[in-house]
């Protein structure tokens, strides 16, 4: 195996992974470090936090690179006199102290996992981008100059596949292989005592995942049923609540759909508790709502779902319309678009943008460059508001959040204070009116901040009253809220490992009914309890799985062979994952099989209930509950933890420190700005973004007439484009070097990614922008081939390793997203077209990031880069990798002993790049 000529060692490829896993493992172990022991760490970090230089050979220079030469340039802590890092040790250390370790869900767990790795890789993606080799940067030249042959592609065939793809809020959304709608509503009237009551039933309509269709009516009520019931089955996960009833002068203006916006609410509330985990929609309370005494649709029934169809048919038509209009924009602006994009690509072309914000007074002054680029902006603005408030099932929710922001924001107060004329005086009426505690009551910041998640923390009170009563012994509840609120040594000496546990493990339960330094003791009666309980839970779900595994056997075996005898099997609650099948007859055979054991297991259940004298049955929910109950008192502490850490000690100084870190340079940008009145602008905009979004509700009966909801915002848009270019340009024409502070800044850590240094370098016998470069090549052969062809030989093997690992769990991750849109077992009526769509889709965001990044000096591998990065985000992915493992599945990283014995090395030969940010 040879590279791409006779005298290099590995291919370009393999280089490109090399040079990756170096970086990643050596800046995963600089991380580690950090948050093993950052007190010890933070003095090598250099700045401020080495005043002296006495760590200038630092034990993690590639944060110290990271740190010098992008934190602490950052324009507003220039100026700072030192005083924010010794707060921000401190709070550092309070922190530490306020995180007792009481454990972790593991919900949480996963997050703290993907905020880590995402933080990992973005560096990692950071500094690969920026160290290339010297082969790479002459393939960057030959890129640059096949540029323009490029450029044919236009965007306008991204914009009509975006319009084509698969929506991702509505009726024909499939959520891990099930597609679920609230299609319509009946009526049911009820006779009690002497008047006659009307409620409405929502007819929820599903298809599973293999391809089992079901129409169910569900009350209100149910919905919250639901949420409750799974919270208990699964109280590792966190669900959203569902919508509250909407009042009748808040709902559809068409009397032929009444209580509309109730249907579209809760088809988004199912949608929200489907994408919660996959093992939601297979679960036997999510699919028992879905299925569970099944209607027949009556003739009245079935017009009203056609007249909710024709209101979804409109509703998605619209945001189409918008998607279609931007993509025409788009296409029509191309030309200029890209001569911007290639104007901010290059060296100081976001300072000639700002400088154009500085000069031209009017939006319409603007060049027409500029101007078509605003144009595009705001229809793209206009798409985003129409998609929030009107086209998502969750419109609703957001509008009602957006007017209980928009209410408590004491806009005439602030204007008042904002028109003071004396600076300091304007700081100090702004953090008073906020952090005020009049008569010892909360302040306003507390209030806005609690007022969304108070309805959070009431819920959890309610459960806990209903958990204690369920369970039925006091001083098992007592003891799990003595554990929660108790000291950290306490609980150290109950959980001695210093790593975050998951606090959901059945075990963790016991073990702390257990513990003797817990108030109060249990006998062992009560302790024998709950093992038996605990006991009993794991022997059901061990036959649940064997039975589950089973019926899937049996199924395969029917689809595949329609003649053989049949096996005979308990059924399970939990539905078994069905695989498709050419052959129709054979699939009907195999869920008419199912359906027969099912019904004589329930036969069964019922003749032994009948049965007088049966033994009774250990507890096994009692586990489950007391679970439930410690992570309820977990959640509560938790906020209550964060509040107090927010508005108390160092923190309180941090937050007025930053304050005036950021207040003092924009104080006079302010005052000359007049950002008193750009505020009540803000205040405008907001009443009447509510009001059009109430028109928009009006007129959303699918008839003509009416302005259409595209024009309502566009319209609204661009009203307000005038104002918010005045702010911007106030702001830039009173600037006296700050914004072309940050604009600086900003442009340093692109061209750190771009060229390796922070500030650009340039050639001055050529002219030419200098790059960063290493000859990878030649350390290879100075470290590896001086140990003979053996070495060689076995480095290109492990090189290779790397390059399949890396390419599989590229792979995997492209899978988990089809899995997270539904792809993999869409049923047969719709999976194809869904799945075309959507593969569409993400083929041309992938074509698209590469095409709009070329330019940037990016090659292929570092598209593969932020793509991974871009999986993650869009299907919440990366977030269950264990340590040495990548991506889902467990893939392993290759053992690599040859590659390894280069890192420190390979420091040894970034060493020019680290010194260049003290230059």
């Amino acid at each position: 195996m040879t590279a791409g000529n006779d005298t290099s060692v590995l291919t370009q490829s393999q280089e490109h992974y090399v040079k990756k896993y170096l970086l990643s493992v050596l800046i995963k172990n600089e991380l580690n470090r950090l948050q093993r022991d950052p007190y010890d760490t933070l003095p090598n970090l250099g700045g401020p936090f080495d005043l002296k230089d006495e760590h200038a050979n630092s034990t993690t220079p590639f944060l110290r690179y990271l740190f010098e030469s992008i934190v602490v340039p950052f324009p507003f802590l220039t100026g700072n006199k030192g005083e924010l890092w010794p707060k921000l040790q401190l709070f550092l250390e309070e922190l530490a102290k306020i995180d007792s370790g009481h454990g972790v869900e593991r919900e949480e767990m996963a997050r703290r996992r993907r905020l880590k790795n995402k933080g990992e890789r973005s560096i990692v993606l950071m500094y690969t981008m920026a160290i290339k080799t010297v082969e790479q940067r002459e393939q960057e030249k030959r890129d640059m100059s096949l540029e323009d042959g490029l450029d044919n592609l236009t965007l306008s065939a991204d914009g009509a596949a975006s319009a084509a793809a698969a929506p991702t809020t509505g009726p024909l959304t499939v959520i891990h292989g099930v597609r679920i709608n609230v299609a319509g509503i009946r009526v049911i009237k009820q006779r009690r005592h002497v008047r006659e009551h009307e409620h409405a039933e929502f007819l929820v309509s599903s298809t599973l995942a293999d391809g089992t269709k079901s129409t169910v009516a569900r009350r209100h009520g149910q919905f919250r049923r639901l949420y409750i019931a799974l919270r208990e089955e699964y109280p590792q996960y966190e669900f959203p609540l569902p919508p509250a009833k909407v009042s009748a002068k808040s709902g559809s203006a068409s009397v032929k759909a009444a209580r509309e916006k109730d249907r579209v609410s809760l088809r988004g509330y199912l949608h929200n508790v489907a994408k919660v985990a996959p093992e939601i929609v297979t679960s036997s309370t999510f699919v028992s709502f879905l299925t569970k005494d099944a209607i027949t649709l009556t003739a009245e029934e079935a017009k009203d779902v056609h007249i909710r169809m024709a209101l979804d048919e409109h509703r998605m038509e619209q945001q189409a319309q918008f998607a279609r209009e931007v993509a025409k924009k788009v296409q029509e602006l191309d030309s200029h678009l890209k001569q911007v994009k290639q104007d901010l690509l290059r060296p100081g072309g976001v300072s000639r943008l700002f400088d154009a914000f500085r000069q031209y007074e009017n939006v319409n002054d603007l060049p027409p460059l500029y101007q078509t680029v605003f144009e595009w902006g705001c229809m793209n603005f206009a798409s985003t508001l129409h998609h929030v408030f009107t086209a998502s099932d969750d419109a609703t929710l957001n509008l009602t959040h957006l007017k209980r922001t928009h209410i408590l924001m004491p806009y005439r107060t602030m204007w008042g204070i904002l028109k003071v004329s004396n600076p300091m005086a304007m700081m100090k009426g702004i953090i008073d009116l906020f952090l005020a505690q009049p008569f010892g009551r909360s302040s306003l910041m507390q209030r806005i901040i609690s007022v969304n998640i108070q309805e959070e923390i009431t819920e959890y009170k309610k459960d806990i009253v209903q958990l204690e009563a369920a369970i039925g012994d006091q001083k098992l509840c007592d003891k799990i809220h003595n554990y929660v609120y108790a000291p950290k040594d306490v609980v150290i000496s109950i959980f001695p490992n210093s790593e975050p546990y998951d606090i959901t493990e059945l075990g963790m339960v016991l073990d702390i009914l257990q513990a003797a330094q817990i108030q109060p003791l249990l006998d062992a009666q009560q302790i024998n309890r709950v093992r038996d309980a605990k006991e009993q839970l794991e022997k059901d779900l061990t036959e649940k799985e064997r039975l589950i595994k089973a019926h899937q056997d049996m199924l395969i075996h029917d689809l595949s062979e329609s003649d053989e005898s049949e096996s005979e099997i308990l059924s399970s609650d939990e539905p078994p994952k069905l695989y498709r099948s050419s052959s129709k007859k054979s699939f009907a055979k195999a869920t008419e099989k199912l359906r027969s054991l099912k019904q004589q297991k329930q036969e069964q259940q019922a003749q032994q209930q009948q049965q007088p004298h049966q033994p009774q049955q250990p507890e096994k929910n009692l586990i489950r509950l007391l679970q439930q109950l410690l992570v309820t008192h977990l959640r509560i502490r938790d906020k209550e933890r964060m509040m107090g850490l927010v508005f108390q000690g160092v923190t309180g100084e941090i937050f007025k420190e930053l304050i005036s870190i950021f207040y003092e340079p924009l104080v006079k940008v302010y005052k000359s700005a007049n950002v008193a009145d750009s505020l009540m602008d803000v205040k405008d905009f907001a009443d009447e973004l509510i009001k059009i979004v109430e028109q928009a509700d009006a007129n959303d009966d699918g008839k003509g007439g009416n302005p259409s909801t595209a024009t309502l915002y566009l319209n609204l848009v661009k009203k307000h484009l005038p104002s918010f270019y005045k702010f911007v340009h106030s702001v830039h024409k009173q600037d006296d070097g700050l914004f072309h502070d940050l604009l600086e800044w900003f442009e340093s850590i692109l061209s750190f990614m771009r060229t390796g240094f922070a500030h650009t370098r340039i050639n001055y016998k050529t002219g030419e922008e200098l790059r960063y470069a290493i000859d990878l090549n030649g350390f290879l052969k100075a470290h590896v081939g001086a140990g003979g062809p053996g070495n060689i030989e076995q480095l290109r093997e492990e090189a290779e390793s790397l390059k399949r690992f890396y390419l599989e769990v590229k792979d995997k991750k492209r899978e988990e997203v089809r899995q997270m849109a539904g792809l993999d077992r869409a049923s047969a009526n719709n999976g194809q077209s869904d799945e075309a769509a959507t593969a569409l889709a993400l083929k041309n965001d992938r074509e698209r990031m590469l095409k709009e990044l070329r330019g940037f000096g990016l090659q292929q591998e570092d598209v593969d880069e932020l793509e991974m990065i871009n999986f993650e985000n869009h299907a919440g992915l990366g977030g269950d990798d264990d340590e040495g493992l990548e991506g889902e599945a467990a893939l392993k990283v290759p053992k690599v002993p040859v590659i390894d014995t280069l890192k420190g090395p390979f420091v040894e030969l970034l060493q020019p790049l680290f010194y260049s940010a003290r230059e």
